[in-house]
């Protein structure tokens, strides 16, 4: 794959292939990826060759028919790396091209001695869970994601506990830990979970939000060791919310009911726009989501294989 030539014909393939099951949070990182394959020349200075290389492109003629993203996985020390946007142009399926894909990848992975790879897949996709359990990879867990439509009301709720606090900083290390409790470590280290990505609070997060048109509220139960974190971001630009609930398997149904509850209670703009959120499959979070008309909107399997 060469990002400079291929990115714009890659994204188009990506909506062609991905739009219908992406949720709100997925669409806008498309859109995104399509102002950045109009930028042209500066693609090669955005993207440039990740660890060697950005993907693979499948070329019928000059037409790209077929794409798979590679990069590394989070830490590098890991030497893992994740392999995404597994697509092929509906006209051009049934002739192997995905598993001719998959099959570069995998020996580019090894050339450069990787010694795992990770993906997600679409649980109700059996044509491509089948070539990955061909090819040796293995089941490492399942997401389920979430979606409460705009418009529908929401229940009358009892007030959340006095004792959360708002989230800092310095609690990203707390917020690592409860997802290391909740998430299988496979499936973890697909997922890249790691504390930066709960970095919540501070002056430099509220600039980079209020420059991206979106407005974040976090809160922490527990102090020496978190027993539930609720994040609550908004976008204000594309009118919709995204909720995280972490809450720890000892909590039980209480305290899934009782993230709910702190995050039904946040102040945020545009309380008939919809919500977006993804829960482990065995989170007693689920049936309290459901409870509140949250529908699924797609399970992700996340799938390792070691090298």
């Amino acid at each position: 794959m060469d990002p400079l030539r291929d990115l714009p014909a890659i994204v188009d393939l990506i909506e062609l292939g991905f739009w219908d099951e992406l949720d709100l949070q997925g669409r806008k990182m498309l859109m995104q990826m399509q102002k950045i394959a109009r930028r042209g020349p500066l693609v090669h200075w955005l993207y440039g060759d990740a660890f060697g290389a950005s993907g693979f492109v499948w070329v019928e003629g000059e037409r790209v028919v077929g794409n798979l993203s590679v990069r590394q996985a989070y830490p590098a020390w890991s030497q893992g790396i994740l392999i995404g946007n597994v697509v092929v142009h509906p006209d051009y399926r049934g002739r192997s091209i995905g598993r001719a894909l998959m099959e570069a990848a995998l020996s580019w992975a090894r050339s450069r001695n990787c010694r795992w790879v990770g993906l997600e897949v679409r649980a109700d996709n059996a044509a491509a869970r089948a070539l990955y359990e061909h090819l040796g990879f293995s089941a490492a867990g399942r997401t389920i994601h979430l979606l409460h439509e705009s418009g529908r009301s929401w229940p009358a709720l009892p007030e959340p506990r006095s004792d959360w606090r708002c989230s800092r900083p310095r609690d990203k290390l707390l917020w690592s830990a409860l997802a290391e409790a909740i998430y299988d470590p496979s499936q973890a280290r697909i997922m890249e979970l790691r504390p930066a990505l709960y970095a919540f609070g501070g002056w430099d997060r509220a600039i980079d939000l209020f420059f991206r048109g979106e407005h974040e509220q976090s809160w922490c139960y527990g102090s020496h060791e978190l027993r539930m974190g609720v994040l609550v971001r908004t976008d204000l630009y594309r009118r919709f919310v995204t909720w995280e609930l972490l809450v720890h398997p000892q909590m039980g149904e209480e305290g899934a009911r009782e993230a709910v509850v702190r995050a039904l209670h946040a102040r945020y703009a545009g309380k008939g726009w919809p919500v977006i959120t993804a829960v482990h499959e065995r989170s007693d979070v689920l049936p309290a989501l459901i409870s509140l008309g949250f529908r699924q909107h797609r399970a992700l399997v996340q799938m390792l294989m070691d090298l």
